[in-house]
Order: structure tokens, then C-alpha cells, then sequence
């Protein structure tokens, strides 16, 4: 075979990878504007699913004060006497993780901080208005930070501007059995749901799958077609 020859079966392969990708984004596209067609589909903003979250971890919101974290912290700090805090930001969070870490390391002698950083898996839900459409779970990801607070054992100087803070916040008191049987009930509830979204997310997957396979099913059998005709011809 000739150079010439080589150079038209690349330029060949090039060119139905080109229209194959263009084919994808013309679908991916045309999904987008489904979608988001307000007389088609309606978002349905879930709530992002996360471990069991201990004493000392706090999930910041984007809408929550941050006077409130900031009390907070100091509450597990020099109430419940924690070594570690671990500050969770999800997204539009990560800033005020961030500047949240910060200012207690100012004000707060003898704190150190351990960042990472990971990606998580956020779930879109379109529910249809119409009656011949199929509901949608759509997986994103987000970038999060976590922010270990670690006491060194010296921290029981605060600084001045934040010593009525700290001693002015109300003692732990302790939960009664029903509480704690209240408690147990929501946890119970909310495994019950992480565990059904865990289905709807595998469910999704399978059909993402499934849809996928049959596209290429059908790409595959138009090239037998059109590979066919060219014999013909």
C-alpha cells in the first residue's frame, strides 16, 4: 500500500470521528432544549446526598451566616472540647469554607489547618408534563473542599474580640431517650431515602447505557448500509 493510500484511509477515519462527534453534540443539544422547555419538563432541585455527618463536621450552605458557623465552631472548640472540626463546601460553599478556616485560624490561637479537595456527584431531576415523556436523572460533578480544624491543645486563648463569643455560648444539654429515639427514627428515614436514590441513580445509569448501546447499534448498521450501497454502485 502506498503512502498516498495510508494518508486517505487516516484522513477517512478522521472524518467519521468529526461527524460522530457532531452527531453526539447535535443530540446532547437537542436533549438540553427539551429539557428546558418549561411547557415539556419542570427541575426538581435534590438534595445533595452525603455520609451521616458526625458531631464534628459542619456542611456549610451558601445561604447560612457565617456569624452562626463562626459559633458554632467555637461551641465544638471550647464546649465539647473536639480536637478536630472538618469543614465541608460544596460549590458555590468553597468560598465561604475558605474564608470561614481562615478567620478562625486568626482568631484563634493555636489552630492549624488540612485542606483536600474532591469531586462529587450531584444528581438533576426533570420530572415531564407531558404524559408521554420519561422522567430524567441527569449526573453532574462539583468540586468540594474539606477543611480539617485541628486543635493543638492550646487553644483555650481566644483572642479578645471574640472572648464574649466563646463565653457566652449555652451549655450541651443532654439528650433524653425519646430524643434519642427521635433521632434514631430520621436517621432510619433518611438511610430509606439515600438507598431509593441509590436505585433511581443505578436505574438512570442502565438506561443511559442501554441508550447508548442502541446508538451505536444504529450507527453501526448505517455504515453496513452505506458500505452495502457503495458495493452496489
Amino acid at each position: 500500500m502506498s503512502d498516498t493510500e495510508f494518508e486517505h484511509n487516516d484522513n477517512k477515519e478522521i472524518e467519521e470521528d468529526y461527524y460522530e462527534d457532531d452527531g453526539n453534540l447535535m443530540s446532547d443539544h437537542k436533549e438540553f432544549l427539551l429539557l428546558n422547555d418549561p411547557t415539556k419538563y419542570v427541575y426538581m432541585r435534590r438534595v445533595v446526598q452525603r455520609p451521616y455527618a458526625k458531631k464534628n463536621e459542619i456542611y456549610l450552605s451558601n445561604n447560612g451566616k457565617f456569624i452562626y458557623y463562626v459559633k458554632r465552631v467555637k461551641n465544638l472548640l471550647f464546649n465539647q472540647k473536639e480536637k478536630e472540626i472538618i469543614i465541608h463546601g460544596l460549590g458555590a460553599a468553597i468560598s465561604l469554607a475558605v474564608k470561614l478556616s481562615l478567620y478562625l485560624q486568626k482568631d484563634i490561637e493555636g489552630l492549624t489547618l488540612s485542606t483536600t479537595t474532591s469531586s462529587e456527584e450531584i444528581i438533576d431531576q426533570y420530572d415531564p408534563l407531558v404524559n408521554d415523556l420519561e422522567p430524567v436523572l441527569k449526573i453532574r460533578h462539583a468540586s468540594a473542599i474539606h477543611i480539617k480544624i485541628i486543635n493543638d491543645g492550646s487553644s483555650t486563648n481566644v483572642n479578645s474580640s471574640s472572648t464574649t463569643v466563646a463565653t457566652t455560648l449555652t451549655p450541651i444539654n443532654f439528650r433524653t431517650t425519646s430524643k434519642k429515639a427521635n433521632s434514631q427514627s430520621k436517621e432510619n428515614k433518611k438511610l430509606l431515602k439515600r438507598q431509593e436514590l441509590d436505585k433511581k441513580v443505578e436505574q438512570a445509569r442502565s438506561q443511559q447505557k442501554q441508550q447508548r448501546e442502541l446508538r451505536e447499534q444504529a450507527r453501526l448498521q448505517q455504515q453496513q448500509q452505506q458500505h452495502q450501497e457503495d458495493n452496489n454502485q
